[in-house]
Parts: C-alpha cells; structure tokens; sequence
C-alpha cells in the first residue's frame, strides 16, 4: 500500500528536518511500489498538500489493481522526440511521408513540439486546430496535418506511455459535406473544350481523366502496355518525393507495391490511345506522356498546364473535376456504386456513397414495383381484409 508521510518529520537528511510543527505548510510525499509486489520497483513524489498526496495514492494503488498503472516517467518526453522516432519506424508510401513531415514540421512542433507527451490533454489538441485554421488553413488541411499526431498518440496509448488519448475528447473544425455537387462540374462539350486548348501531345490526358476516373497522378503514370481489350490495368502513380528532383512512380494510393485495379475502357478512348501513340510515341518505359525533354511529367509540371488552360476558357476546374465527372457520369446512369467505388480505388465503399451517393437514380418507383409482386405472392392482401 501507498504510505505518506513529511520527509521534514523522517528524514534526517532533509533541509527542515528536525520539523516540530503540527501545520508546518512543508511538501507531503507519496511511496509506493509499481507492480510486481516486493519486486516492483519503488516511486515517491511530493504534493503540496497531504490530500493530494493521499489522492495520488490511491490512484496509483487502484491502477496496479486493475491493471492500468503506467509509468509515469515512460511519456515523460517531448513531443518532438517522441514523434519523430515514431516517425522513423513507419513504412509509408512517399505521398503520405512527405504529408506528416510537413504537418510536423510546419504546424505541429512549433506549436506544441517542446511540450512532454503526458502533459498534452484534449483542450491542447482544440487550440493546435485553432491556431492552424487562424494560419489561413481548411478544415481538410487541419484534419491531414494532425492525423499524423492523432497515430503517434494511438501508438503511445498502446504502448503504454500515455495513459489516454488527447483525441478523443476533442473537437477539430468540422469538414464540409463530401458531396459532389454535379451541377458545378464540367458538360461533356465542357471537358471536350478543355482537351481542345491543351498542348496536342497532352490533349488525351484530359479524357483518359474523365473516361477512366483516374487521379492526376495516375493519368501520368500510364503506359500504353496498361491498355487490355476492355479495360486498363492501373499499376502506378507518379508522385513527389522529398528530396528528389522530377518525377517519381509510386505504387496507388490505398495500396501496396504490386496492386493493381481495372477500370472498363470505353471503345472510342481505347482508338484515341492508338492514335495518340501513333502521332506523338512513347516516353519512358512506355508512358503515354513525357516532357520535351523525354522524361516522366511531374504533377506539378502537368497542374500549371491545366490551369493555364482552364483560365484561358473562363472556368475554374482542376484536373480532380474530371474524376468527379466519370463517377457523376457512371453513377447517375445507373452502374452499381460498389464497382465504380472499386473502379475509382477508393479505401472503402463508404467514401464513394459521401461523395457521390446522392447522384444515383431514385429507386422508389422500382421499389414499389418489386414490393407489390413479392406481397402478392404471399397474399399479403388476406391479412390485411380478411376478417380476425
């Protein structure tokens, strides 16, 4: 059991000891051990106040019973120190790297980066958001930026550093609906003109886009050996690493290296490859696009030549409109949810019916179609007349 007591009344070596006073105002300690019985090893840690020492005792005392005590010198860390060595054993796509080392970087360690891990509680977590969205930051930016800290706390909790988790009481900006709203994408004469102003050698990046679902970094990775009779077999994305300069392919988002997804191929896109081939060639390994100078075409390089277009027509759409486009298209059509989601590479279905939900045919009137056959069947109809 925890025993408290005045070192200034038992110890011979403190400063105030021989110490007469009833009410003498010196610290009160706690002594207790950490699990394991005699074996465990001895803690003690001084409070103002013997209630606060009797408190602190018994808390410690109810832990080691119930299994929950921790080590109250183990999260006893900067924040700072903790996260980058938690950073230092992950295994990350280089997207997703370079995205928490920003985060940390730029907006988590300068506001709270010195601070010991034990000490950061849930209303420190609310001002970090605070003060990001005062930087001039979304709510989607906020929310990317502090996921990396939200997994460094979850791996703290598991193990054993922390005793709870500053996350889950609080509150960060709230992200705006996911739906995309179809009336603000592009027409199909729209997405024709945008292709129609692009550079010929990347005019068909702009319907690869909008016929396949693709993100912009997968456009760019294509290669003509991708293309099958009926369908793409996407295997890569170009992405940016920290630290190298150009171009770099990447495995897909949401998947490992290796993983791959098919995407049907409409007839009239799969001729317009051919002829693009036949016309401009092939970069690198194969790539449907390549710079002048025969390499890879970074997402940057390829974004400002979007927008470059784009504001010479008067529109204000980003090359992620055209994905938009394909599953609006797909879905208002009446194709099954669950194979655009797989087609689109989303992590989950659930993200696919926030987006685009809302754009699928209403099914009321088939419903009451199927309902009344089946009820009928079963003579639904007696039950509800016929006499009790």
């Amino acid at each position: 059991m925890a025993t408290v007591f005045q070192k200034c009344k038992t110890d011979e070596k403190n400063k105030n000891y021989p110490c007469e006073k009833t009410r003498c105002g010196h610290p009160w300690t706690v002594r207790y051990r950490e699990p394991g019985g005699r074996s465990g090893r001895q803690r003690e840690r001084s409070f103002p106040t013997k209630r606060e020492a009797d408190d602190h005792g018994v808390e410690m005392e109810s832990a080691k019973r119930e299994g929950t005590y921790l080590d109250p010198k183990r999260g006893a860390v900067p924040l700072r120190t903790y996260a980058e060595a938690w950073l230092e054993r992950q295994h990350l796509a280089p997207n997703t790297e370079s995205t928490y080392e920003r985060g940390f970087r730029l907006h988590v360690f300068p506001f709270m980066g010195e601070r010991l891990l034990t000490s950061i509680r849930p209303e420190d977590i609310e001002r970090l958001g605070a003060h990001m969205t005062a930087g001039g930051l979304s709510a989607h930016s906020v929310q990317a930026y502090t996921i990396p800290l939200k997994a460094v706390f979850t791996a703290a909790v598991n193990n054993g550093d922390v005793g709870r988790h500053p996350f889950v009481a609080a509150k960060l900006p709230l992200l705006p609906s996911r739906s995309v709203d179809e009336m603000l994408l592009p027409s199909a004469q729209q997405v024709q003109d945008i292709a129609d102003e692009f550079r010929r050698e990347w005019a068909l990046s702009v319907w690869l886009m909008a016929g396949l679902g693709l993100r912009k970094g997968e456009m760019l990775g294509l290669r003509v050996g991708d293309f099958l009779d009926d369908r793409v077999r996407l295997r890569r994305q170009v992405i940016r690493v920290k630290g190298i300069k150009g171009a770099v392919l990447g495995p897909l988002k949401h998947r490992r290296k290796g993983d791959w997804r098919d995407i049907p191929l409409a007839t009239h896109l799969s001729d317009a490859v051919g002829e693009h081939v036949a016309r401009y060639g092939t970069g690198p390994d194969g790539a449907l696009f390549q710079t002048m100078t025969g390499t890879l075409v970074a997402n940057s390089n390829y974004s400002y030549a979007f927008r470059k277009v784009v504001n010479t027509l008067g529109y204000e759409w980003s090359p992620h409109d055209l994905r938009h486009w394909f599953a609006s298209t797909a879905l208002s059509n009446g194709l099954p949810l669950l194979d655009v989601s797989r087609w689109l590479g989303h992590k989950s279905i659930t993200e696919t019916a926030d987006t685009y939900g809302h754009l699928t045919p209403d099914a009321t009137g088939r419903a009451v179609m199927v309902m009344d056959v089946a009820l009928n069947q079963h003579r639904a109809d007696v039950v509800l007349t016929g006499e009790a």
